[in-house]
């Protein structure tokens, strides 16, 4: 099978770039006495004017996909500053600010950039307080930020509460993983099984109650079907949540003995076909607060990488390359190692086919790249959505409002951006690109055309 993945690449992959890709464990946050923890009053018009023009500045010169999104949507985001205060003025109360400011940040069509909910920020709260966190050294500042916001949530909570109980903690994970997250069927007997998985969302405020059976019922199906010659895994529509659900759940499992001998190798004949470029924007808020887990390439350095004369005279001037610092490495190769010491394995020797679409999104797109560096499945479907890197959050001065934003972006070795790009199929599917009854009906039309690939395979042998 040629090369595979060095534990550092893996590290990387997994837990530096998006290993909880809802942004929980990459952000970093600026000095955690900027904004000293205000009660949560009515605010003003000026207060809020305020609080989008911080917003704005830290956006304007650390938000890493302006260019991209101009390339997909010929959409100026900061071009519209004048009209988005005139929206912010009109806003008539706390709740309809909260609302504008989602709808503003929504324009740029990044699920990964937003106002943090009360239900969100409840969720990643408890996340935080967990031991194995708390003590990644990137995490620390972020930690501080979010516990100096508890009771300034808490208000925000009552408040948007009011009007929409899915803004309590409670429903963050229900909203968004639906009623049964997974769906197992027997497609042809002795032959063709299929897992669909509609989210990585790992309920850990509800102390994993959900996660914990779905993994049981994923392990129980996958060692009733280990002797097939065929397992289908469907991805298609899934939003993402935590890397965690994928390793544990369903790849230590199907690796099998091999376990982390497996990841360790080096992967690829030609490691030069899988090296991306990591850059960041040069502001000074992502300089400060990555610049202790983060090496930033001087302006020398930069023009001399294979990257620089692929890039728009904007990129050049805005962007330079950034590479982790190899002393983070250590906590997270335990991380990893753990589900595969803690699993049991059904070793499974089919050949696995990976469904995706352009709403596989967040730690389900990192699961599609995985699979198409290692070997691991072969990726049928559609390009998936791409993502960004160096998650950071920003805490407004008035409301105390929490937005999360990526400061860095990734290219391709041929300059190509996997914020626009995310990870192409290995086969294409021709699949309708409508949304008309996604995503039950679009998961079926992907299935179906699966299955009719496999079985085409088949006849050629």
């Amino acid at each position: 099978m040629g090369k595979k993945l060095s534990i550092s690449t893996i590290t990387l992959i997994f837990l530096l770039i998006l290993i909880f890709s809802t942004g929980f464990f990459t952000g970093i946050y600026t000095s955690n006495t900027l904004f000293a923890s205000k009660e949560l009053k009515d605010l003003t018009e000026k207060e809020k004017i305020e609080d989008f023009e911080y917003m704005y500045n830290i956006l304007k010169d650390n938000y890493a996909h302006f260019y991209e999104v101009k390339k997909m949507y010929g959409y100026d985001w900061l071009a519209h500053k004048e009209e988005f205060i005139e929206e912010i003025k009109n806003t008539r109360n706390n709740i309809e600010f909260y609302n504008k400011l989602n709808e503003i940040l929504r324009k740029l069509h990044d699920g990964h950039l937003y106002v943090a909910s009360p239900s969100y920020f409840n969720y990643l709260l408890k996340l935080i307080e967990g031991e194995e966190i708390r003590n990644f050294i990137e995490f620390k500042p972020f930690i501080k930020m979010f516990k100096d916001s508890k009771k300034n949530y808490e208000k925000w909570s009552e408040l948007l509460g009011s009007v929409n109980p899915s803004h309590n903690s409670s429903f963050f994970v229900q909203m968004r993983r639906g009623q049964k997250n997974i769906k197992t069927e027997i497609l042809e007997e002795d032959k063709i099984a299929y897992l669909r998985v509609n989210s990585f969302l790992i309920d850990k405020d509800q102390n994993s109650k959900n996660y914990r059976e779905e993994k049981k019922e994923i392990y129980n199906f996958l060692k009733t079907i280990k002797d097939y010659p065929y397992l289908i895994i469907d991805i298609s529509g899934n939003e993402g949540g935590s890397s965690e659900y994928w390793i544990d759940a369903i790849v230590a499992p199907l690796i099998g003995e091999r376990g982390l001998e497996y990841l360790k190798l080096e992967y690829l004949e030609n490691e030069d076909k899988n090296t991306y470029f990591y850059l960041s924007r040069k502001g000074n808020y992502t300089q400060k607060n990555f610049g202790r887990c983060v090496i930033f390439y001087d302006e020398d350095k930069f023009r001399e990488s294979p990257i620089y004369d692929k890039l728009s005279e904007e990129m050049k001037k805005d962007f330079t390359i950034y590479e982790f610092k190899e002393n983070l490495f250590k906590q997270e190769e335990k991380y990893i190692e753990k589900f595969f010491k803690s699993n049991e394995y059904v070793n499974f020797k089919g050949k696995i086919f990976l469904i995706i679409d352009r709403a596989t999104f967040s730690a389900a797109t990192e699961f599609a790249k995985f699979c198409k560096e290692t070997g691991f499945a072969t990726l049928v479907g559609r390009n998936t959505l791409g993502h960004g890197s160096l998650t950071s959050y920003m805490r407004l001065p008035n409301s105390g409002l929490i937005v999360r934003f990526e400061a860095g972006t990734i290219l391709n070795r041929d300059g190509g951006s996997f914020f626009i790009e995310g990870v192409k199929p290995d086969i294409e599917l021709d699949v309708p690109d409508t949304n008309a009854g996604y995503p039950e009906v679009r998961a079926e039309i992907l299935k179906q055309k699966t299955v009719e690939l496999i079985k085409s395979l088949g006849k050629e042998k």
